[in-house]
């Protein structure tokens, strides 16, 4: 409970910055499997990046999705990828292909289609999209994700500065390959949603660094002429007070999220959310990682690398020094004044018990020429025949 208060005031003291390397490492192995499924498997783009056809039936009782990509695999044709979409009365599998350009082979995994499906060919909706078209939509995507990086580096070097904006564009890289790279290693479909998925967790994360740099800027505020904290320590500082707002955020986006994901998708098998369901899930797990774990600490080596406050970490670091070693020395100073203390007053206790007893030896003894104290006193003698005295 005091844990849980301390992290709602911001009082916690969690060392990201000292710890860094920690992290860095982490990131480093992750990104490098991402890389790694991004080179030997690859992307499956779906049929509005990739061009082909498109078959959706309606679903109905006692028909599966296998049924119907049997079927259309017996014609000859490759299916990319087959799912179902909607629920209930309004259920439909959908059945993507490259694109079909024999007229003949097209109308009979039609008629086979319609055929698994037990619907008329009517029924039965096909799309078919150009590769032509596919890469004019992915090029487009591409352009919207640079104008979008652009635009956000300019606002948070013009807001903040130029370092702040490097960290910021960094740690957007580093969620945009993991997120890349997970969709590779799963396999998921890469669609449209799945673009738009991937610009509004790139907003989520770039919020979130935000919020904790406009802390470190405040934090930071006169520092070089103070002696008292260095940039990564009031950058830590920084991020530890605006923790319970990163979890909060964090909390309230993935819950949704995840319920979308695992209960929609997973439960209730609509495979149409799945792909912008798992890029905003993924991505907003790793944009709450790097804003904590990977921004500011970037941020941090970034100023180091000015002369300043390298400079003037080395100032902090010398005065605390100072700081220590006289301290140091006043406690072995005054535990040597103690020491003598106590020798002093031993010597002096051991004088006066001696003169105590010289003193009493004394008093006892007899004095020269005195009276003694005890027994009867000897009686003048009188002169005998009454003579008298002169």
């Amino acid at each position: 409970m005091n844990t849980l208060r301390r992290l709602y005031r911001g009082e916690t003291n969690v060392d990201f910055i000292g710890h860094r390397k920690r992290w860095y490492l982490a990131s480093a192995i992750i990104v490098l499997i991402c890389l790694a499924s991004l080179v030997f498997r690859g992307f499956n783009f779906g049929i509005e990046f990739a061009g082909g056809s498109q078959f959706q039936v309606p679903a109905k009782p006692g028909v599966s999705l296998q049924d119907v990509r049997g079927a259309v695999e017996g014609q000859g044709v490759t299916v990319v990828s087959a799912q179902s979409a909607g629920s209930g009365g309004t259920q439909k599998y959908v059945v993507r292909t490259p694109q079909i350009k024999d007229e003949a082979k097209r109308t009979a995994a039609i008629d086979a289609v319609a055929k698994a499906g037990h619907v008329s060919t009517s029924e039965v909706n096909i799309n078919e999209v150009s590769s032509s078209w596919g890469k004019s939509v992915t090029n487009k995507a591409l352009l919207a994700l640079v104008v979008f990086l652009l635009v956000v580096g300019a606002y948070i070097w013009i807001r903040f500065e130029q370092k702040m904006a490097i960290a910021a564009l960094a740690a957007l890289a580093h969620d945009l390959l993991l997120t890349a790279g997970v969709y590779s290693l799963i396999g998921f479909e890469v669609t449209p949603g799945t673009v738009v998925g991937l610009l509004t967790i790139l907003g989520f994360s770039l919020y979130d660094t935000v919020v904790v740099f406009d802390k470190v800027d405040e934090n930071a505020r006169g520092l070089l002429g103070s002696s008292r904290y260095t940039y990564g320590e009031v950058a830590n500082n920084a991020v530890n007070q605006t923790l319970m707002r990163s979890i909060n955020t964090s909390v309230i986006g993935l819950l949704p999220v995840a319920g979308l994901l695992f209960v929609g998708a997973g439960l209730l098998g609509v495979g149409t959310l799945k792909d912008l369901a798992l890029v905003l899930f993924v991505g907003m797990l790793t944009g709450a990682y790097s804003s904590l774990f990977l921004a500011t600490p970037w941020l941090v080596d970034l100023k180091m690398l000015d002369q300043r406050y390298k400079l003037h970490a080395q100032r902090v670091r010398a005065k605390r020094a100072a700081v220590a070693k006289s301290a140091e020395g006043g406690a072995e100073a005054k535990s040597g004044r103690s020491g003598s203390k106590a020798a002093g007053a031993g010597d002096s206790d051991d004088e006066d018990l001696k003169a105590h007893v010289e003193a009493l030896a004394a008093s006892s003894a007899p004095r020269v020429g005195a009276r003694p104290t005890g027994g009867k006193q000897s009686q003048p003698r009188k002169r005998s025949g009454g003579g008298k005295r002169r």
